[in-house]
């Protein structure tokens, strides 16, 4: 299993002005649309795979447990799209980096 954070994190942008202002960058939604996004050419068949997992993530509050199988499939988004700025250093580093634990049976 995969343990992923999905706490927002801040990045700092240029306001209308040219003021630069720390905002808040929603990750989970972030990840959620990517996965969804059209580069991506999703199949019909790729596309309610991926809604299984994203509707998984919704439900998610500050982090999630994933299979292999449903991590592969965020992953693989993030290995296919094209298009990332500096705010999504820390997004893909979650990802890319997301750590494998063990899931111990609670036997009562």
């Amino acid at each position: 299993m995969r343990k992923l954070d999905l706490k927002s994190y801040t990045v700092e942008v240029r306001d209308a002005g040219g003021k630069v202002i720390t905002i808040p960058y929603d990750f989970k939604e972030s990840v959620i649309q990517l996965m969804f996004h059209p580069n991506l050419r999703l199949s019909g068949k790729a596309l309610l795979e991926t809604n299984i997992v994203t509707e998984k993530l919704m439900k998610a509050d500050k982090e999630i447990l994933l299979e292999e199988e449903e991590y592969n499939k965020i992953k693989s988004a993030i290995d296919g799209f094209e298009g990332f700025s500096k705010n999504e250093v820390e997004l893909v580093k979650r990802i890319t980096n997301c750590p494998k634990i063990e899931v111990k049976e609670n036997k009562k």
